[in-house]
């Protein structure tokens, strides 16, 4: 019988890996994008690649980036920007149709600036998070509770539980 672990549950002793977790979907739905001449596959990977996205920076805006801030604060600071930058290009590719011409475009500009940032974060913030020696368990709980409610809201949206007003 698999474990929570290996189920896919949120690793809340080790928090750092379910973001991982997260941006190696993020980039295999890039690759799928990037790699397919099919307008329906583009449309389908574009759309999840939005989702993930959307999930995945409220939770490092919200939970992790204030919770690690002292470990680095101007590399934390500098990605906090990087955010802003994908959360126009969000914002902007969630008003059009992603069967727009210029929407590839924009999904491409987002792939890259979102490769670039998962890049460093693993690369630079990760190791120095693991090198501090902090314990992780209190922000993991506090992570996995935010991406529940998240995914509760959510399903109530799509399901019109909630009228958006």
């Amino acid at each position: 019988m698999a474990t929570d672990k290996e189920a896919g549950a949120f690793p809340v002793d080790q928090p750092v890996k379910a973001l991982i977790r997260d941006h190696d979907m993020v980039r295999a739905l890039a690759d799928r994008y990037l790699d397919s001449d099919s307008p329906e596959v583009k449309k389908q990977a574009g759309t999840q690649i939005l989702q993930a996205l959307h999930m995945h920076s409220r939770l490092e805006e919200s939970i992790f980036y204030p919770a690690v801030r002292s470990i680095d604060p101007s590399l934390v600071g500098r990605f906090e920007q990087d955010h802003l930058h994908v959360d126009d290009l969000l914002a902007t590719l969630d008003g059009m149709s992603l069967d727009d011409a210029h929407s590839d475009d924009l999904m491409r500009e987002l792939i890259s600036a979102v490769s670039a940032h998962i890049q460093e974060e693993e690369s630079a913030l990760f190791p120095r998070i693991e090198g501090a020696g902090i314990d992780m368990t209190a922000i993991g709980l506090q992570m996995q509770s935010f991406e529940a409610n998240l995914v509760h809201t959510q399903a109530q949206i799509s399901d019109g539980s909630i009228r958006r007003r």
